[in-house]
């Protein structure tokens, strides 16, 4: 099963490293190790991966989802995350609040998926994400969006 269709030259422009936001799923996918996480630091190797301001709280909130439904049992393993989470070298970029109010208000979604749907479109980003619903607002908006099997460029 193919899950992304991304060209080497879509990471590169002029011989200028491209900048890719990632969402908290992608993240998710490389600090947890999961089977989506070679497609990250596929589509992630020679780019800078951007992120809204409040990456790291929407991470560690995941953390404790995860960790709620016993998918994390200890809390040595729930830093070891956090740890590797640190390790990555993210650009943060500040969402502007109305216009991700607008965007969550026009799709009914929460307020940490608009954020990164703002700062892809104001910064003409693609998103690397591995949400459904983040993908196909991501198209309807106008965004390039990478991850999942039916993204593409």
């Amino acid at each position: 099963m193919i899950f992304y269709n991304i060209d080497i030259y879509k990471l590169m422009v002029y011989n200028k490293i491209m900048e890719i936001l990632l969402d908290a799923s992608a993240i998710m996918a490389v600090i947890a190790d999961e089977p989506e996480s070679e497609i990250v630091i596929n589509c992630t190797k020679d780019a800078i991966i951007v992120s809204p301001n409040m990456v790291s709280f929407e991470i560690v909130n995941g953390l404790t989802k995860m960790m709620k439904k016993r998918v994390i049992d200890t809390k040595e393993k729930m830093i070891t995350l956090i740890k590797n989470f640190e390790r990555i070298p993210i650009k943060t970029v500040e969402a502007d609040l109305k216009k991700s109010a607008e965007i969550a208000w026009d799709y009914k979604i929460y307020a940490y998926d608009a954020f990164y749907l703002e700062v892809a479109k104001r910064l003409n980003l693609p998103l690397l994400t591995f949400d459904g619903g983040m993908r196909r607002i991501g198209k309807e908006i106008g965004i390039t969006v990478l991850g999942g099997k039916d993204a593409g460029i």
